[in-house]
């Protein structure tokens, strides 16, 4: 399974849950709206029977709005901007909801009184149950909670989902030294192209190839860390962007995918984008930069010499450079074509960086990822 769908199953699987524990709510709320109305009643002696419907409502309802908001309708709203999108897509899963429980009303009501779904009894069913404070409170929940669920979802793509967590948990709320694998990955030739196909076409361009890039890094297990112009810095853990080389299966993925698109890209822009890479790996300083806007920032000495790294592939005829730190941690480097170019001083630094370049005569990268772990 691709790595883009089990999180969207995760994700989904966290909806459930969270329509669970409010339908869970909203079952104690009803419980106690019905003994005040009528003393306990039907109610509380079909006190179970109603706690089940409660727990398959919640359920069906997560798995509904995470059916359309994760695979059917991802670009529902979306031209219209955040607010629009977030309301636009809870009043359409509102009216999915209020479908669903009319016929639900008319299924109970049939099944009771045995008749048509058009017999007077069921109808007087129907209509008694929704004027009832039950359904329109429970509407007014799954609006709320649908709003609120659609939201924070655009958010975290917004932001990044890796990087809402920091914020929410307030993990790098107090700077930390971690140890960490940076990729720097940028367009080749990007002001000549621009000149070329001029700036409209030139932004358009560097929209489709971020997002074929993106959801390799994503593929791969790394997290986007920021976009600078039509550059991307990505970020890995040591365990895998390191030692089972996710990072350098990403690059070359990333260069697979690019080709397998080529024919698309010279219908669009008459151009097929190139890149040049530098992967390192080492200690870097994190944690929250800013007030009126804030970020998960990263410093250190591994982000400069990345970028000098990446720099270097013009002048030593790379598409992608490595360090021999990252190399060295690779556990098995006998599956890459590498070649060592030596060791230099990299503008800026004053103690030599040892080099290894990628030939593209490499082992095929989708074979690479076959065998690498997850």
């Amino acid at each position: 399974m691709k790595r883009s769908t089990a999180i969207r199953f995760k994700i989904a699987t966290l909806f459930m849950v969270y329509f669970l524990l409010v339908s869970i709510l909203l079952f104690l709320n009803g419980y106690l709206l019905r003994l005040g109305v009528d003393k306990g009643g039907n109610w509380e002696a079909n006190l179970a029977l109603n706690f089940l419907n409660y727990i398959a409502g919640g359920i069906a309802g997560g798995l509904i709005l995470a059916l359309f908001e994760l695979f059917l309708l991802q670009n529902l709203f979306r031209r219209y901007g955040l607010l629009i999108l977030t309301l636009g897509r809870a009043l359409f899963f509102t009216l999915v909801y209020i479908v669903i429980v009319v016929i639900l009303a008319f299924y109970y009501n049939i099944e009771a009184t045995g008749k048509g779904p058009f017999a007077s009894e069921v109808l007087d069913g129907v209509k008694t149950f929704l004027q009832s404070p039950e359904p329109l409170l429970n509407l007014v929940f799954y609006l709320v909670f649908a709003t609120i669920l659609v939201f924070f979802h655009q958010v975290a793509g917004i932001v990044g989902r890796g990087v809402m967590g920091k914020f929410l948990f307030a993990r790098y709320r107090e700077p930390k030294v971690v140890q960490q694998v940076f990729l720097f990955l940028d367009i080749n030739s990007s002001t000549t192209i621009a000149e070329t196909i001029g700036h409209v076409r030139f932004f358009a361009m560097i929209q489709d190839f971020l997002v074929e890039a993106g959801a390799e890094i994503l593929e791969h297990g790394g997290e986007i860390y920021k976009y600078v112009g039509d550059e991307i810095i990505a970020i890995w853990n040591v365990e895998s962007g390191a030692r089972h080389a996710r990072a350098l299966h990403c690059v070359l993925s990333i260069s697979d995918r690019i080709q397998s698109k080529s024919e698309q890209f010279l219908e669009r822009y008459g151009v097929v984008p190139d890149f040049k890479s530098g992967i390192h790996v080492g200690e870097a300083m994190v944690g929250e930069l800013g007030d009126w806007k804030r970020e998960v920032a990263y410093m250190g000495d591994v982000i400069n010499t990345t970028a000098r790294i990446q720099g270097a592939c013009k002048k030593l005829q790379a598409r992608v450079l490595i360090s021999d730190e990252y190399y060295r941690l690779i556990i098995d480097n006998t599956r890459f074509s590498a070649e060592f170019v030596g060791k230099g001083r990299l503008r800026g630094k004053e103690e030599p960086v040892g080099l290894y370049r990628m030939n593209r005569a490499a082992v095929s990268s989708r074979a690479l990822d076959d065998a690498a772990p997850a």
